[in-house]
């Protein structure tokens, strides 16, 4: 491990690390700060591919001392024969739904897990839609930590309950937003582990694995473009700085793949941004899908600059050509894709239509997770109001 401390992106001040999503001094958002010098005495193709099957196999570029192994990471690029020659490109698909709950969110729980013991944190909390929520249960339970998961009512809280039956499952009445806003408040209440709060700045890193596997897979060869789904933009922001990362310890060269992202046309305040030349804007979600729902996204200005220092875009694609293009990615590919798979696949046949990306261009589309299997149990996710009141009184800590 080579990062002992947190900068701000606002005033740069250093600190040493701790659990704190924003700086002391401006309150601005923080950054694990790397040693790149050591960095570049100790990383080399040959550590890393001695290293285990797992996002740990990049220890060193990951911000924990303990490294807590859920099976994350490692997954299959594999390429899609019918779609390269439909859109007359070679195109890889990065299979994140072989992860333990199928999804690129045990990367980001399992970062999480290992930072809440390096802290001594024993209860962790997160908002989900289902996908992060899965990951932190699981991810909790195979270290004996409690989890709390925060999941608006109409997306799924009963599923996540039903597959993790020691987690604490609250059906929140109102939106992810609001959800991120019940965090907030317990968060000033209780010295709990927050993955999208306090333990934000580490859990997020483990996202950026994605590329190192890319780039290793490939051969350390960097791709022409990568494409994914955005919602909060964390995920599009971290693959970027992930592969700027390996150019800069020395691993791949330049240059970085152009990044480009699809976000659900009835909520895409980043897509909107890009189109306007402007900076993000909060909107109200009005989306059907889940997962893609996030009105106010906490990475967006940085994966609006991803887009446009790499020469890539952020596409909005219309909500039936998300569900047409789920499908599509279904019956050409085997994989069961969940509804961001669409969006993502929606974006490149755009982007390719409209000559952003070239005829012959190596892209890889990440692929971010598979359709779980339904769950049962409604009573098992516990129905609360966007407050802390109704959580105290739930987990029998009112007065």
């Amino acid at each position: 491990m080579s990062a002992h401390s947190l900068r701000c992106r606002v005033c740069e001040d250093v600190t040493v690390a701790e659990p704190v999503e924003s700086c002391r001094r401006c309150s601005g958002p923080t950054d694990v700060l790397y040693d790149w010098a050591r960095i570049a005495r100790v990383v080399t193709h040959g550590s890393v591919a001695a290293g285990p099957p797992s996002l740990w196999r990049y220890r060193e570029l990951l911000p924990s001392d303990t490294r807590v192994e859920t099976g994350a990471g490692w997954t299959p690029l594999v390429r899609s024969d019918l779609l390269s020659d439909a859109l007359g490109i070679d195109l890889l698909l990065k299979l994140e739904g072989e992860n333990p709950t199928a999804s690129y969110k045990d990367r980001i729980a399992t970062v999480a897990v290992s930072a809440a013991l390096d802290h001594g944190v024993t209860t962790l909390c997160c908002s989900s839609t289902g996908n992060l929520g899965d990951a932190v249960a699981a991810a909790a339970a195979a270290t004996g930590l409690e989890a709390i998961v925060l999941a608006p009512a109409g997306a799924g809280p009963a599923e996540v309950a039903a597959r993790h039956p020691g987690a604490r499952v609250f059906a929140v009445d109102g939106t992810y937003d609001d959800c991120r806003r019940l965090e907030l408040e317990l968060g000033a209440l209780f010295p709990w582990g927050f993955v999208s709060g306090n333990l934000h700045p580490y859990a997020s890193e483990g996202a950026k694995t994605i590329s190192f596997e890319i780039a290793e897979q490939l051969g350390w060869e960097l791709p022409d473009a990568v494409i994914c789904p955005a919602a909060s933009g964390t995920l599009f922001s971290k693959l970027a700085q992930g592969f700027a990362e390996l150019t800069r310890a020395g691993l791949a060269a330049e240059p970085v793949p152009r990044m480009f992202a699809g976000q659900a046309l009835g909520t895409s305040p980043i897509a909107s941004a890009f189109d306007d030349d402007r900076s993000v804007s909060r909107v109200e979600s009005a989306t059907h899908f889940a997962s893609l729902a996030v009105g106010d996204p906490s990475y967006g200005d940085l994966a609006l600059g991803a887009a446009r220092t790499t020469g890539g875009a952020i596409i909005a694609v219309a909500e039936d050509q998300i569900i047409a293009h789920t499908s599509l990615l279904a019956e050409t590919t085997g994989v069961a894709p969940d509804c961001s798979g669409g969006a993502a696949l929606g974006a490149l046949v755009e982007a390719v239509r409209r000559g952003d990306i070239a005829r012959g261009s190596r892209v890889v589309l990440v692929v971010t997770g598979t359709r779980p299997s339904a769950g049962t149990g409604l009573a098992c996710a516990i129905k609360v109001g966007p407050n802390a009141t109704d959580v105290l009184t739930a987990l029998g800590l009112s007065s």
